[in-house]
């Protein structure tokens, strides 16, 4: 039997140990996110969150648009866009969290890695639904692939970015000068 090296054992333990947490901090966030019943998120969350904010950006930028914001809907005379489960890039924040969660840094360094990829996954999400709006006004037949495919793969994408940037910024304070 051939003798293992220690250093691939503490890293392949490290490593399990960074994959479990990943696991476990993602599953808690989605279970809990579930347990919040729907008419919370499209009276509050969504509508003060999400919908107030696209509507007023929108009439801002474009007032000829008369947007307004209902529940969880933007409505115009030209689109209807309700926002539901999903649409608040949950599953991409809870994806960030976890990953700065299961990586080995000091405890205000994953604080502030939390919060500021919170911040700029909901810029992004603000982003996005302003644009799904504009897109089910005036090219309906584009919606389907950039709700389903193409903003869900930009805002991980961008999440993905967003966490190696921090992670190699973690590691570079640490490293002595």
């Amino acid at each position: 039997m051939q003798n293992q090296n220690p250093a691939v054992t503490v890293f392949n333990l490290t490593v399990f140990r960074q994959f479990i947490v990943f696991i476990g901090c993602y599953w808690l966030l989605n279970y809990i996110y579930f347990q919040i019943p729907d008419e919370i998120y499209a009276n509050v969350v969504y509508y003060y969150g999400v919908v107030l904010l696209c509507a007023d950006l929108i009439n801002a930028f474009f007032p000829l648009e008369h947007v307004s914001a209902v529940q969880n809907h933007l409505i115009s005379t030209r689109a209807d866009l309700e926002i539901v489960r999903g649409c608040d890039s949950a599953g991409v924040v809870f994806l960030m969290i976890s990953a700065v969660l299961a990586f080995q840094a000091k405890f205000s360094e994953k604080l502030l890695g939390i919060t500021v990829g919170i911040i700029l996954i909901y810029i992004l999400n603000i982003i996005r639904v302003t644009g799904l709006y504009f897109i089910i006004a005036y090219k309906r037949e584009w919606f389907e692939l950039t709700h389903l495919y193409l903003a869900p793969t930009l805002m991980t994408i961008s999440a993905v970015i967003y966490f190696t940037w921090w992670a190699i910024g973690c590691r570079n304070a640490s490293e002595p000068s």
